[in-house]
């Protein structure tokens, strides 16, 4: 059995990886060369579905390396005013005590990284797909505008939100604005900045401000590329305080989408007027090649369909808004999945298309799920939005320490 993958991003390289470890030919085409001009300048954070997916999927040396290299980090989420006043912190809780899911973050680059070690012959570089064709004994011809093509027998579509193996196979099914645009930026941890803020704004935790107004502010720290315009192997990495303001999209100017980045930082501080001083200067020391507006956008409840040789992982599937923290750890979770599933296949203990169709019901059950706490979050978002309850005691408890 064969299997081709198209995208060798989070999920498409970590499902190679599981196949290889099981024995399962697999050939990843992806459309950029082998280095990236540009690293990405923010990090991730992985929870527990990401990390269960690395482990069993990566080979030993790979995951070593990815303890090694990840941070642990902060799993509660907590509540400020816009004065920077704490007023809750949301967690499970085990007698009395708020416990946490214990997260880890890393760069996108180091992870990068760890992912492509060990696929040097697995990925095809510039090999960007174009179109499929179902051929005899129910394979899959796979064309690329290099003009040569390859032939699979299952056809994996890992390409991202603009999937182009998403809008051949499933063409109904499209991503929808939902209204709602984030201005995203980043600050080096200086020791000065650490000085300035909480320190819980320094664990790795989600924390949001939430003012009077309907906006909102995300705040959490991130490992990145301090410069993301060096090679790879040469990039230093650090921590940063990652912010982003969340708004109505018809809040923000006509013309916003043509803003340099002080002109952007700039309107996210005249929309905090009475914000804590605080937040002004994080935000007038963010690092101004990685400041950007971005219009969010999500996939719709997605239905059955027929299952056949082709099927699909991550944001080709599922792509969600940034507000759940979830895209990567549930395209993770996917490969993990499909490992499993195409495992029984090649061992003759499942038929393909059935095994398809079973990672397919599972994989919208959860993905269902995800996508609609990271929609109504980005909604919430804009709208007066009233904190979750949380048990009195605790917030009691937190407040007389403040």
């Amino acid at each position: 059995m064969h299997i081709g993958i198209i995208g060798a991003g989070i999920g498409g390289a970590c499902l190679a990886h599981g196949l290889r470890k099981n024995g399962i030919k697999v050939t990843v085409y992806e459309r950029n060369p082998i280095s990236s001009p540009e690293l990405p300048g923010y990090g991730i954070h992985l929870n527990t579905f990401g990390q269960q997916a690395l482990q069993e999927c990566l080979p030993d040396v790979n995951w070593l390396t990815f303890k090694k290299v990840s941070r642990y980090i902060g799993g509660q989420s907590r509540f400020y005013n816009e004065r920077l006043r704490l007023l809750a912190v949301q967690g499970g809780m085990m007698n009395g005590l708020i416990i946490s899911e214990q997260r880890l973050s890393i760069s996108r680059t180091e992870l990068k990284d760890i992912l492509s070690k060990g696929l040097s012959n697995t990925i095809q570089w510039n090999k960007a797909f174009v179109r499929y064709e179902n051929i005899e004994n129910g394979r899959v011809r796979v064309f690329f505008a290099d003009g040569s093509h390859d032939d699979v027998d299952v056809l994996i579509g890992a390409d991202g939100s603009n999937s182009k193996v998403r809008k051949q196979y499933l063409p109904s099914i499209e991503r929808f604005g939902v209204g709602v645009s984030i201005v995203v930026g980043r600050s080096r941890l200086t020791p000065a900045l650490a000085a300035m803020l909480p320190q819980n704004f320094l664990d790795g935790s989600p924390n949001s401000i939430i003012p009077k107004s309907p906006d909102w502010l995300f705040i959490s720290m991130w490992r990145a590329p301090v410069d993301t315009h060096v090679e790879a192997t040469l990039a230093e990495i650090d921590n940063f305080v990652v912010w982003v303001y969340v708004a109505a999209t018809d809040s923000f100017p006509n013309n916003i989408a043509d803003f340099s980045a002080e002109d952007l930082c700039n309107l996210v501080r005249s929309r905090m007027i009475s914000w804590d001083p605080n937040l002004h200067t994080l935000v007038k020391q963010s690092d101004m090649e990685n400041v950007s507006l971005i219009p969010l956008r999500s996939m719709p409840y997605l239905p059955p369909w027929k299952s056949s040789p082709i099927t699909l992982l991550g944001d080709a599937i599922h792509n969600m808004t940034p507000m759940a923290g979830a895209g990567a750890n549930t395209a993770l979770r996917d490969a993990l999945l499909l490992t499993q599933t195409l495992t029984r296949v090649a061992s003759g203990r499942e038929e393909l298309v059935k095994a398809i169709s079973d990672y397919e019901q599972q994989m919208r059950t959860y993905a269902n799920e995800i996508v609609g706490i990271s929609l109504r979050s980005a909604q919430n978002a804009v709208e007066h939005f009233a904190i979750p309850p949380l048990k009195q005691r605790h917030l009691s408890r937190v407040l007389k320490k403040k």
